[in-house]
């Protein structure tokens, strides 16, 4: 059974399209803000992973996965988001995707798409057409293979070079998404994720620091930043539950990562603060929807 949040966030949302319906499109104009907006992190820097919803819209490519992916965009605008980080178009085409976007007044912040390997290649050239077409600037895998070895992980970062060259001529920014294995492979006295920076050119390859599970992997986020703050031009913004070390993912605001801290130390050079929440499968109590709405009033009132 789903939670009563969910249901009633249905019915929003229903109501929701049914105005679109009304209108012929969508606005983000009336979207409700929190008493302290204006305070926290600008709107327009505020973003979200689309995998907080992998589990709600699926994984299929129909028109009722469609249809799940236009009820989450709208319930989206209605939270005050501007911003989204997509990890799949659900079958439609870019063209199709952007429209959708476009509706409800909505924006590709970055994207999440498998870039390949140096063994295994992707197609740059088809991924960049897409990210011209939907608007997107950064781009970069959900996360990097876990190496056993130092010369597969420079082997990687300078296949990551080489993609974030031709990105950055056809005006894109390749960005690299951690988890907790890039700091916890050690190579004498560099990390894995030290050997993706000091492989990868500024001007080619930037980072989206995911704060969780930077702190999961047993680093500090703000000294990540004070040694390479002017690399990392994302955050993911994810929290950690309380109790026994690692905690699982929270939501946002409602955990034990210190963000007004992680803010403060990163001054004004993060484009997009990105919350992000991974499904819990299975688990019937968890609401996507719960965690984008708390997540957004979190970051627009937290001051730092």
């Amino acid at each position: 059974m789903q939670p009563l949040r969910r249901v009633l966030r249905g019915l929003l949302t229903a109501m929701v399209l049914a105005g679109c319906l009304f209108t012929g499109t969508a606005t983000t104009a009336g979207a409700a803000q929190p008493d302290c907006a204006g305070r926290g992190v600008p709107a327009s820097k505020i973003s979200i992973q689309l995998w907080t919803f992998a589990e709600y819209i699926g994984f299929g490519t129909d028109a009722a996965t469609i249809e799940r992916t236009r009820e989450v965009f709208a319930a989206l605008s209605e939270m005050g988001y501007r911003n989204v980080e997509p990890f799949t178009l659900s079958g439609l085409t870019a063209e199709e995707y952007r429209a959708l976007l476009d509706e409800y007044g909505l924006k590709a912040s970055a994207r999440h798409v498998n870039v390949g390997t140096p063994t295994n290649p992707a197609d740059i050239e088809a991924i960049l057409e897409e990210n011209r077409i939907l608007g997107i600037k950064y781009f970069g895998s959900g996360g990097t293979p876990n190496f056993a070895t130092e010369a597969e992980w420079i082997a990687y970062a300078e296949y990551l070079d080489a993609v974030g060259e031709q990105a950055r001529k056809a005006g894109q920014t390749l960005m690299v998404h951690n988890h907790n294995w890039e700091f916890q492979r050690v190579f004498g006295d560099m990390t894995a994720y030290d050997i993706l920076l000091a492989n990868t050119d500024p001007r080619n390859v930037v980072f989206q620091l995911d704060l969780y599970w930077a702190t999961n992997g047993g680093v500090d986020p703000v000294e990540l930043i004070e040694q390479y703050g002017d690399r990392i031009e994302l955050f993911h913004v994810k929290d950690m539950a309380a109790g026994t070390f690692p905690g699982r993912i929270e939501i946002v605001g409602e955990g034990i990562i210190d963000f007004p801290t992680i803010f403060e130390a990163a001054g004004g050079g993060i484009r997009y603060y990105v919350v992000e929440h991974d499904p819990r499968f299975g688990d019937p109590t968890f609401d996507p929807f719960e965690a984008a709405e708390t997540g957004f009033d979190y970051l627009a009132c937290v001051t730092y």
